[in-house]
């Protein structure tokens, strides 16, 4: 190639980078003024020109986790990492990340682990890094190391919000209560309002020098369960208020078995999760039904609806969903009216859900499929454009019927 032509190039990719780099700008200004789709329309225009700006990858995975996608967030910050593997910020948002999905899973421990032990020799002033780690220690047994991630933390940022919780949780895990207890103490100084942590306070303070009577006062105050009446049944024994103590043990009794049914709600829900993951999606279907039988609970009832659309039981949802006006059930209900050639019912029920939540991106798309099987070519060329502007990121927002 000639020099004046590679030069030419060489110029042209500098100019991109730089219109790149000013749209990056304008991008932060807007998430300052809190235009978060106008912000994104401005950093997916600006990967274009340029895809190996990091920070326009980095930035456009905050404006992604803000909006609840996690997994288009993680490929954001991924892809910073790709064009940057030094960059701190971008690493301490996979490790984010990766302990919210294995708190979610309840697996997954040691894989997150890694992800937070790079963000935090990463960034040495970053302590959020190894407070995930000091959590993830815990789950995984490792209590010594745990307390020694959660100190370093501290070191870093004496006030970050929640370390000395953190902390305090692990040396009772580890069977240090003593040095749990001042730690509690602080942590409920914080957040004097949080009837959790005076529950944690409680029971250590009764398995500590000062005993059962500092502890029941902060027992009585936490917010009321099977384990804290069980903890509080045990000190007002100890401390020879035994009719206080056959209450609390009364009480006990009759949660066991609404805990026991709520535990097995739980396990059923975990077990549709797994098989709808797998593939398996007419086998989650009685296990979603059985935890809902087990326990109402709202999210499992729109992941039942979710697993009936896919095996083709529109009906079967609609009888499900009858009556529930949150605009996520109001969303599945047009999927199955749709489904059932029902397109102005359809339409009906997704500008409901809009009318609930006017950023229901999902909602709108669907609104303008449902717009064009009427013949409202229009309508539905708004309905998507709506969408798109609403989350300019995502591709299959622009793919039209």
């Amino acid at each position: 190639m000639a020099p004046h032509v590679v030069a030419i190039a060489l110029l042209l990719f500098q100019d991109a980078a730089a219109r790149a780099s000013r749209l990056v700008d304008a991008a932060v200004e807007l998430s300052n003024r809190g235009q978060f789709p106008a912000a994104a329309a401005r950093l997916v225009e600006a990967l274009s020109m340029d895809a190996r700006n990091a920070e326009a990858h980095y930035l456009l995975g905050l404006i992604r986790q803000q909006d609840g996608r996690a997994g288009a967030a993680m490929e954001s910050f991924r892809a910073a990492l790709k064009v940057n593997p030094a960059y701190g910020q971008a690493q301490a948002r996979v490790c984010e990340l990766e302990t919210a999905a294995a708190r979610g899973r309840e697996a997954g421990y040691a894989e997150a682990l890694a992800t937070c032990r790079r963000a935090a020799a990463l960034d040495p002033r970053d302590a959020e890094p190894l407070v995930h780690a000091g959590w993830l220690q815990g789950r995984l047994g490792q209590h010594a190391a745990a307390i020694q991630s959660l100190r370093a933390a501290l070191r870093r940022n004496p006030a970050l919000p929640g370390a000395r919780l953190e902390l305090a949780m692990a040396h009772v895990e580890s069977g240090a209560v003593e040095q749990a207890v001042p730690l509690l103490k602080q942590a409920l100084q914080a957040r004097p309002a949080d009837a959790g942590v005076r529950f944690q306070l409680g029971a250590a303070l009764a398995k500590s020098k000062e005993g059962c009577a500092a502890a029941v006062p902060y027992l009585e105050a936490a917010t009321p369960s099977s384990q804290q009446q069980f903890v509080l049944a045990g000190c007002y024994r100890k401390l020879g208020r035994n009719e206080e103590a056959a209450a609390a043990l009364a009480r006990v009794a009759e949660d066991r078995e609404a805990a026991n049914a709520r535990a097995q709600a739980r396990y059923q829900a975990a077990v549709a999760h797994r098989k709808a993951e797998s593939g398996d999606v007419e086998g989650a279907v009685p296990a979603y039904r059985e935890s809902l039988r087990l326990a109402a609970d709202e999210g499992v009832k729109i992941d039942l609806a979710v697993a009936l659309l896919k095996t083709g039981r529109p009906a079967e949802v609609l009888e499900l969903l009858a009556g529930d006006g949150r605009p996520v059930a109001l969303y599945q209900t047009a999927l199955a009216l749709g489904r059932q050639d029902r397109h102005r019912d359809a339409k009906q029920a997704l500008e409901k859900a809009i009318e609930g939540r006017p950023g229901f991106v999902e909602a709108w798309y669907q609104l303008g499929v449902t717009l064009h099987l009427l013949g409202d070519g229009t309508a539905s060329g708004r309905a998507f454009d709506r969408a798109v502007e609403l989350r300019p990121d995502d591709p299959a927002l622009r793919r039209r019927p």
